[in-house]
This record gives C-alpha cells, sequence and structure tokens, in this order.
C-alpha cells in the first residue's frame, strides 16, 4: 500500500473501526469511535455501551528499516475498550468476557487488516460500581506488524 506513514497507519485504524461497526458478536454498541474517553461521562450522558479504538496509549509504534531496502517495519499496539451498563455483577461477566472474545475473533484471521497483521493480543475485562450503576468493560490490545 503506498502513500505516507499517517495515511497507511489511518487506513489500518479506520478498517479496524468498520469491522468492529460491522460485528454482531460486541453487544450492540451506540457508538464505535477513535477516542479516550472516562466512561463515566458517555454513562451520565447515556450512550452506553460504547466501544472506543484507541492507537498506541499502550506503548509506541516502533520502525526498523534495513540499509539495503525501502521497506519499513511497522509494531504498534492498538487498543479496544468496550464499556458496558449492565444489570449486576453475577450474570454479567461472562456476557463482556464473550464480548472481548468476540472482538478478538475479527482480527485473529491473517488477512483481516489491509496491510500488515495482528501477531499478538492481550484481554483484560472488569467492573465497577458507583452511582448505582454496574459499569462493565473489556479492554483488548492488539499487537499489529506490517510494512510499508
Amino acid at each position: 500500500m503506498a502513500g505516507s506513514t499517517a495515511s497507511t497507519f489511518n487506513t489500518i485504524i479506520d478498517s479496524i473501526i468498520t469491522s468492529l461497526s460491522n460485528a454482531t458478536t460486541i453487544g450492540t454498541p451506540t457508538a464505535i469511535e477513535e477516542r479516550d474517553e472516562h466512561p463515566a461521562i458517555a454513562s451520565d450522558n447515556g450512550t452506553l455501551p460504547m466501544v472506543y479504538v484507541v492507537p498506541l496509549v499502550e506503548g509506541k509504534h516502533v520502525f526498523s528499516m534495513t540499509m539495503d531496502a525501502n521497506v519499513v517495519n511497522h509494531t504498534f499496539p492498538v487498543s479496544i475498550v468496550g464499556y458496558y451498563d449492565m444489570p449486576d455483577v453475577d450474570t454479567s461477566l461472562r456476557t463482556v468476557r464473550n464480548y472481548a472474545y468476540g472482538a478478538f475473533d475479527l482480527f485473529k484471521a491473517k488477512q483481516s487488516l489491509p496491510v500488515g497483521q495482528v501477531v499478538g493480543a492481550s484481554i483484560e475485562v472488569g467492573y465497577w460500581i458507583g452511582g448505582g450503576k454496574v459499569i462493565h468493560y473489556f479492554i483488548l490490545v492488539l499487537s499489529i506488524k506490517a510494512m510499508f
């Protein structure tokens, strides 16, 4: 894929957002956006569930080049964070954990991105209770490698 580093990187992020937007395995988010926001804001606004795509927040974009080739190897993280207003803790842990695995399954295939591929991932699932609400979350961090 020809183009600037920024445009190619943004194409990858846009592809992740599109895949999540078309997914049927991550619940029914009101929006999937490239942003980072405290979930209390979305909760107070009544816009949960939300899914955020946050590139580079869990690490750095690392570039490596060879002296004899005009190719740059890129390694970078992309975090996918889902927040859900759920009825309780007991019956919702598995539901939100399954949403995390559903998001991971979208990107585990070799050709799931327009450039590069996911070479590793981690999932964290949790919840907190506040203001009479039970907010569950998942954080899926994709490790992506690409040459462009």
